[in-house]
């Protein structure tokens, strides 16, 4: 091999290491999902059903989401796991508190605990979660797919699938997480509504 050869590879080489270099201290960003009832009217209870206990969870999420990276699909078999862009927190932990928020101001209660609960704590409404999908896809569209069961004291249980999608991005994280945020608060909406009709009914017993 010639000297220019040599002293061309030895460049490629280290503009290589120093590009790697580079990509390994670009800072990690974080980040949190929120409901925001912000733009939504609270329920009003009446004051026998606002002291009922709502027992939150638990709320399960798929495999190919219980990781810290960011997950979006590139097709509809492959996804894209991000090593820049992350969870702040467990993403089912990060779920489990926006809902209890979202659900306490919606209800005006402060009466909800979060799964696992102490063996002694007598809940009357139990509200489980399994989240099927939720990932940004291909096409940019936020995607929350789940089936939602509420458990009552000697009655029927309540279940019901939840499906929803909303613009988002496939760049922008910032703008995937705000769509992904807005899909969570649709499904605490549609919790809401529920638990709402199902103590009216049941105070009106």
């Amino acid at each position: 091999m010639s000297d220019k050869a040599k002293y061309l590879l030895l460049a490629l080489m280290l503009m290589f290491f120093l590009s790697a270099c580079m990509r390994s201290n670009k800072p990690i960003q974080f980040y949190r999902l929120n409901a925001s009832a912000a733009m939504l009217d609270t329920i009003r209870l009446p004051e026998s059903t606002s002291q009922a206990v709502i027992g939150l969870g638990p709320i399960r999420i798929p495999d190919y989401l219980n990781r810290p990276q960011m997950v979006m699909a590139i097709s509809d078999n492959e996804y894209q796991v991000s090593e820049e862009y992350r969870w702040a927190e467990r993403l089912d932990q990060n779920i489990s508190l926006a809902l209890t928020k979202f659900l306490s101001s919606q209800l005006g209660s402060n009466r909800i605990v979060r799964y696992p609960w102490s063996p002694r704590q007598v809940v009357d409404y139990q509200v489980s979660i399994d989240i099927i999908e939720f990932h940004i896809d291909a096409q940019g569209q936020s995607r929350l797919t789940a089936q939602w069961l509420i458990k009552r004291k000697d009655q029927p249980d309540v279940s019901r699938r939840f499906d929803y999608h909303v613009s988002a991005s496939t760049t922008d994280y910032e703008v995937m997480v705000s769509a992904q945020s807005v899909c969570l608060t649709k499904l605490g909406q549609d919790l809401a509504f529920t638990l709402k009709q199902l103590m009216k009914v049941e105070a009106g017993n």
